[in-house]
């Protein structure tokens, strides 16, 4: 029920994931999707918005936002902080399209694995209370606990060191199978239950993979040693307090009022996926409701922007939170992961987050602590690649360069339009990009990064759907292309012919 951290080599392993891929056939594969939307190498310029200008940052994200929604790309709220000021909070597209209601910041909405900061935090207040310890055996805690569930601990679940198997991985979020098991009544704990009969992955603390059934027996565990359910304990000693006051925990039984339908894109084509499709145009297919029935600590917190930049407050430290828990949540272990949130850099700045990803919804909470700034998106698409949104807002929010989302005519070729382009050319590192064509598209191919489909705009311009950018080859005076030019993420990549493929 995550949206993992965009690990690598794979988002998920669903062939082109739907929390990625707007159309299967973008592309053929990619590597490293992350880097493509994060680099900061030397770039040439695109657009700059300083930061010091509130009105010009705020009417630079409500263009970008509104193009993105009027292609079909986006449905949400997007909400930006710094301090205790909040810069820029607003809703776009629509929470319920059947019934027209515009999307608002009020609008309810599934977060899905950012639930697992407040899971981690319920079992460090416990913790606080003398009534667990992070070294405890899950099994001190757990009945009918299994004997190979002994060595694993309390904080090895909150690190998703425990190798306890994810139950999302083999389901494959998103697919027939997953919804299936997800629709039904009790899911939460008969996960757990079929998890205590298998092995598990590696040695308890000796490797990080990400597992949402850890954080469904963590959920158990702070149930056990709260003396009351799991989802009271989060609501009444963190959700109220925190000034969270639209957010709950899903009680498998009712949908919470106010809440965003789901929902998912077909497969559109790159005619109209290029030219922008409203979103009023009918092909958006509403998600099944997942009951989420507690404790479901991986991913049952419903919330609004406003309610996730109460609790990005709440951690900079606070009565509820002191500077010492919030510094110890924000303490890295094993692949960087703290206790439910993601420790890392962004545009070369120190940035803590978490994204969650489930049917018909995606969600980011990032913050840039040495800024003070928190940046909050919420999408009821699931296709809308949340991740290339956030790039770009962030970028522009910081004043670091950002381009318009792309749009265009998809082009019709003539053979020989391919073969001028097609070969070998050199990066400026050194690697070697390799163009060729397949039979049905223009490929490039960059070992090791991402082999990629292309979709002609012109002879000389082709849509990149790895990094949603664009890669333009300049002709020479043979009519051969002499260079490449690969942009994504308002970065230039220029490479010149090396030869033949």
């Amino acid at each position: 029920m995550l949206r993992r951290r965009f690990r690598r080599p794979r988002f998920r392993a669903e062939g082109l994931p739907f929390g990625l891929s707007l159309v299967p056939l973008a592309f053929i594969a990619f590597l490293a999707l992350s880097d493509l939307c994060t680099l900061s190498a030397p770039a040439l310029p695109g657009v700059q918005v300083p930061t010091d200008t509130p009105a010009s940052l705020a009417a630079s994200l409500d263009r970008y936002l509104t193009a993105r929604t009027e292609l079909g790309r986006f449905s949400g709220a997007v909400l930006v902080a710094k301090g205790d000021r909040v810069l820029f909070r607003k809703g776009y597209g629509l929470a319920d399209v059947a019934r027209r209601t515009p999307y608002a910041p009020e609008t309810r909405h599934t977060v899905a694995s950012i639930t697992k900061m407040f899971t981690s935090m319920a079992a460090l207040k416990l913790r606080d209370a003398g009534k667990l310890k992070l070294d405890d055996s899950v099994c001190a805690h757990l009945a009918a606990c299994p004997e190979a569930w002994k060595p694993v601990t309390v904080q090895e679940l909150m690190r998703h060191t425990s190798g306890i198997p994810d139950y999302e991985e083999p389901l494959e979020l998103g697919s027939e199978k997953y919804l299936a098991v997800m629709t039904q009544d009790g899911t939460s704990r008969r996960l757990v239950q079929d998890a205590k009969a298998k092995p598990l992955d590696f040695p308890p603390g000796t490797k990080f993979s990400y597992s949402n059934t850890g954080y469904l027996v963590l959920a158990q565990v702070v149930e056990s040693a709260a003396g009351v359910p799991f989802n009271a304990f989060v609501t009444e000693r963190l959700l109220r307090p925190a000034g969270m006051t639209r957010a709950g925990l899903f009680d498998g039984k009712t949908v919470p009022e106010g809440l965003a339908v789901g929902y998912t894109q077909p497969d559109l084509g790159w005619v109209k996926l290029l030219a922008g499709t409203p979103l009023t145009d009918g092909h958006l297919v509403p998600r099944p409701h997942l009951p989420l029935t507690p404790p479901a600590g991986d991913a049952g917190l419903y919330a609004t922007v406003d309610d996730l930049l109460a609790w990005s407050r709440v951690m900079d430290g606070s009565a509820l939170v002191p500077k010492t828990e919030a510094d110890e949540v924000f303490t890295p272990g094993l692949e960087n992961y703290g206790y439910g949130w993601f420790i890392g850099e962004g545009f070369r700045r120190r940035r803590f987050r978490h994204n969650g990803g489930l049917p018909g919804y995606t969600s980011d909470l990032v913050k840039f602590p040495d800024e003070g700034l928190t940046l909050v998106f919420l999408c009821n698409l699931d296709r809308s690649r949340l991740f290339q949104t956030v790039r770009d807002a962030t970028a522009i929010v910081l004043g670091e360069p950002w381009d318009m989302p792309l749009h265009g005519t998809v082009a019709t070729l003539a053979p020989g339009d391919y073969a001028r382009l097609e070969g070998a050319y050199a990066m400026a590192d050194g690697k070697t990009l390799t163009v060729t064509k397949n039979p049905d598209l223009l490929t490039a191919v960059l070992e090791g990064r991402y082999t990629a489909g292309l979709i002609p705009l012109s002879p000389t311009r082709f849509y990149f759907p790895p990094g949603d950018g664009t890669v333009t080859f300049t002709l020479g005076e043979d009519g051969k292309a002499s260079s490449v030019n690969v942009r994504y993420s308002a970065e230039d990549h220029v490479a010149s012919r090396r030869g033949p493929p």
